[in-house]
C-alpha cells in the first residue's frame, strides 16, 4: 500500500558537499528519506558520489529510507560495494547493456532489493519487459545531457502510466520543484527525488512541508 501523498526523498548530491553531514542530517531529521545518486561520468554525463561515501551514508542513517540510484557503465563492478550499503532499494539503470537481464539478476541473487531506473535515452521496447524483474521504477523527468534539466511532462507521462498499470512503487527524479510536487503529490506516483527544490533554500522547503500539512519526520513510515 501506498503513502496518503508522494514522498519527497532529497537528492544528497545537490547539497552543500562541503558540510556532507549536516546537509545528510537535514534530510534525516525532516524527511527520513535519503537518495544518493551514483554516477561515472560515462553512462551519463556526470561524476557523483563514491561509493566509500555512499556506504557511510546507509550505515550512519539507518533510520532513514535510503534509494540508491547507479547510473554506471558496467554496474556489475559494483555489485559487492552496493550490496554492502544495505540500502533500502537501488535503481538501475541497465538498458544499455547487452544482457540487461542478467545485471538485474546478479543483484537480486545478491540480496539487492531492485528497482528499474528509466530515462529517455532508453527505448521502450528494451526497458518494459524489465519491469517485471524488479519491485520498483524511477523515472527521470529531466532529459540527460540536457543543460537545462527542465522537467520534461513526456517523462511524468511515462512515470504516471507505469504506476497506473502495474501497481509499483513508481518514483520521479529530475528537476521536481514543490509546485510540481504539490500538483501531483495525490497521484499514484509513490516518491519524488528533490535536490534544488529542498538544498537550494531548506528554510523554504521546510515551509512549503509545513504548507501543505505534511510530516515525514515520524520514523514509522512504510517500508520501502
Amino acid at each position: 500500500m501506498r503513502s496518503a501523498m508522494m514522498l519527497i526523498s532529497p537528492s544528497i548530491a545537490s547539497s552543500n558537499l562541503l558540510c556532507l553531514q549536516e546537509e545528510v542530517e537535514f534530510a534525516h531529521r525532516h524527511f527520513r528519506q535519503l537518495h544518493i545518486d551514483v554516477e561515472d561520468g560515462v553512462a551519463v554525463p556526470n561524476i557523483t558520489l563514491g561509493m566509500g561515501v555512499c556506504r557511510e551514508i546507509c550505515r550512519r542513517w539507518r533510520e532513514s529510507r535510503r534509494s540508491l540510484h547507479l547510473s554506471v557503465l558496467n554496474p556489475m563492478a559494483y555489485l559487492e560495494r552496493v550490496r554492502d550499503c544495505q540500502a533500502d532499494i537501488v535503481f538501475l539503470q541497465v538498458s544499455h547493456l547487452p544482457d540487461p537481464r542478467e545485471v538485474l539478476a546478479a543483484y537480486r541473487e545478491a540480496g539487492v532489493p531492485l528497482g528499474l531506473a528509466v530515462s529517455n535515452r532508453d527505448e521502450p521496447g528494451r526497458w518494459e519487459p524489465l519491469l517485471d524483474e524488479v519491485e520498483q521504477a524511477l523515472v527521470v523527468t529531466n532529459f540527460v545531457g540536457d543543460p537545462r534539466r527542465a522537467f520534461q511532462p513526456a517523462m511524468l507521462d511515462i512515470a504516471l502510466d507505469i504506476a497506473r498499470t502495474r501497481g509499483m512503487k513508481t518514483w520521479i527524479d529530475g528537476n521536481v520543484t514543490f509546485p510540481i510536487w504539490r500538483e501531483l503529490r495525490d497521484t499514484p506516483l509513490y516518491a519524488a527525488v528533490m535536490g534544488g527544490g529542498v538544498y537550494r533554500d531548506k528554510e523554504e522547503a521546510l515551509r512549503q512541508l509545513e504548507l501543505a500539512g505534511v510530516n515525514q519526520s515520524s520514523s514509522g513510515r512504510e517500508p520501502l
